[in-house]
Order: structure tokens, then C-alpha cells, then sequence
């Protein structure tokens, strides 16, 4: 499988009026002073942004060989993992790999030019704070107005700041759904490949 979709994901430039952001963010990312880079995206229902956001920074990190990196998600509260971004995942070349678990399956969605089934953390829905999220010392990433909105203190964040998408759930049940999923995705690997590019 080429590396070429990886590369057009990774290296595609974020829209202009987002580089003030995502600079001021990459600044907050290079600021912390552990040798473990612990990014926490954080969304309402930990169903479709943090995870799509979880899954591209880490595989980002790893494209461009930033080993330190250690990426989790979670919500205010925890749902399930929406199946169409499992979808949109594999759509782009990488594997989803689901349990049984018939509420709250636990996946691994990784690109197999990268990593490995044995070696890629399970993603599940949950709070932002429960395990195996860290519980101090990491960067908390809010993904959406409305986390951003009610969660004003992450508890045991080094930092907080917002980095906030359009949900994608607004397609849910309609002919548009993948095209929609497929351009959130693009949308948020363009911005992951460009904060790992900023990484010292």
C-alpha cells in the first residue's frame, strides 16, 4: 500500500483564517516541559471528533516520526464510537478492527503502514478523565463548542485550549453522510499533520 494518501492527508494546508489557531497551540504543545507529549481531545459524547482527532494526531506523529507523542480522547460523557467513522477510516486505507461489546465496542483504527493490531491502543467512548486517559499533566485539546462551553476547567490539564470542528453528525441518516464524514476527516488530518510539523 503506497504512503501517498497518508502524505495528502498529512500535508494538505489547513484553510488560512485556522493558522492563528493552530499556531497559538502548536506554541502551547511545544511548551510543556515533559519528555511524554500527552494530548487529550475532548468533545460531548467522545463519538466522532475526538476520535477522529485522537486517531489522526497520533497517526500524524508518527508519519513524521515523533515518538513522545501519546494521544487519548474523551467526553463530558461517554457514548460510543459513531460507526461511520470507523468507515470514513477505512475509506482512507487504514484498518478498524471492532469487539463484540454491543454498546460501547472497543476498536483499534490504525493505518497498517504505521502500526500494527498488537500494538495500537483500544479506543472506546468515555469521560475525558477516566482511564486509561491520564489524570495530570497533559494538553486538553476541546474539539467542540459545547465541551468547550461546559467544561471551562479540564481537571488535571497542563493546559486547555479550544480547537473546535464542525460536527459531522448533522449528516447522520442522509445521502451526504460519507461524503460529510470523509471531508471532516480531511479537514481535521490537514490540521493534525500541520501541529505535528510544528512539534521541536
Amino acid at each position: 500500500m503506497s504512503t501517498e494518501v497518508l502524505k495528502s492527508l498529512f500535508t494538505r494546508a489547513p484553510r488560512p483564517e485556522r493558522l492563528d489557531v493552530l499556531n497559538a497551540l502548536a506554541a502551547i504543545l511545544n511548551s510543556q516541559p515533559i519528555k511524554t507529549l500527552a494530548v487529550n481531545f475532548i468533545c460531548t459524547h467522545n463519538s466522532r471528533r475526538s476520535h477522529f482527532s485522537e486517531i489522526l494526531f497520533r497517526t500524524a506523529a508518527k508519519y513524521y516520526g515523533h515518538d513522545h507523542v501519546e494521544t487519548f480522547s474523551g467526553g463530558t460523557e461517554g457514548t460510543a464510537l459513531y460507526p461511520e467513522v470507523a468507515k470514513s477510516f477505512k475509506r482512507y486505507g487504514f484498518t478498524a478492527v471492532k469487539d463484540l461489546a454491543p454498546n460501547n465496542p472497543h476498536w483499534q483504527i490504525f493505518h497498517p503502514l504505521l502500526e500494527s493490531e498488537k500494538n495500537t491502543p483500544f479506543l472506546f467512548s468515555k469521560a475525558y478523565h477516566e482511564a486509561p486517559n491520564p489524570v495530570s499533566g497533559y494538553v486538553a485539546v476541546m474539539v467542540c463548542d459545547s465541551a468547550n462551553e461546559a467544561c471551562p476547567i479540564v481537571v488535571g490539564a497542563a493546559e486547555r485550549y479550544p480547537l473546535t470542528f464542525v460536527d459531522p453528525k448533522r449528516s447522520d441518516g442522509t445521502p451526504e453522510c460519507s461524503a460529510v464524514y470523509d471531508a471532516t476527516l480531511e479537514e481535521i488530518a490537514a490540521e493534525m499533520g500541520y501541529l505535528v510539523r510544528q512539534l521541536g
